[in-house]
């Protein structure tokens, strides 16, 4: 990920599994396929907060006119069986985690609320390995900061747990999902 780039955070409330999901999911994305840049779709895993999937987008900072809903904060699928929320653009604040998690490594997503100022209770958690933080863009974003938080497969109970006791912060443990390669992704109709 590249210093000037400005990720789109989209979040997915379903109660569909990822079987039915993905075709909806590629056939919404691909809509927007000249605007949007890497997609990374990730599910949530035995825990619930607000979105089963987020959607990451990557875009540079000077091109950023991410437009999925034409100005709407949320709308459905088609088959009003997905509800798309638009959470906003943010910007990479700090990377230590690009790749897929090493064996044994788990990721909880951690959405913070505006009111939420102390950013560095999350960089001081004794418990993770590695963390990822994008600050809002825009003042209307959803959430002041959405966090990656890594750690080992037996500290993820106590760290969401830590999470989830802080007042403004939504978390939950998510993996990433298996895609086809972009160029299937065209392909899907």
């Amino acid at each position: 990920m590249k210093k000037d780039t400005v990720i789109q955070f989209v979040g997915f409330a379903t109660k569909l599994d990822f079987e039915e999901f993905l075709p909806q999911w590629k056939e919404y994305v691909n809509q927007f396929m000249k605007l949007s840049g890497t997609k990374l779709v990730q599910r949530q895993a035995e825990t619930k907060n607000s979105f089963k999937y987020i959607s990451q987008h990557e875009l540079p900072d000077t091109s950023f006119r991410f437009n999925f809903m034409k100005g709407r904060n949320s709308e459905h699928f088609p088959e009003q069986r997905v509800k798309v929320i638009q959470t906003g653009g943010y910007i990479p604040l700090q990377i230590e985690h690009s790749k897929q998690s090493a064996k044994g490594q788990v990721k909880i997503m951690a959405l913070i609320s505006h009111s939420e100022y102390d950013i560095d209770f999350y960089r001081q958690a004794p418990i993770i390995s590695h963390l990822n933080i994008y600050q809002a863009y825009y003042e209307n974003c959803t959430y002041g900061h959405i966090l990656e938080l890594f750690t080992t497969e037996a500290n993820a109970p106590l760290l969401l747990e830590q999470l989830e006791s802080r007042t403004g912060t939504d978390a939950a443990l998510y993996k990433d999902c298996e895609l086809p390669k972009q160029r299937s992704l065209q392909q899907v109709h």
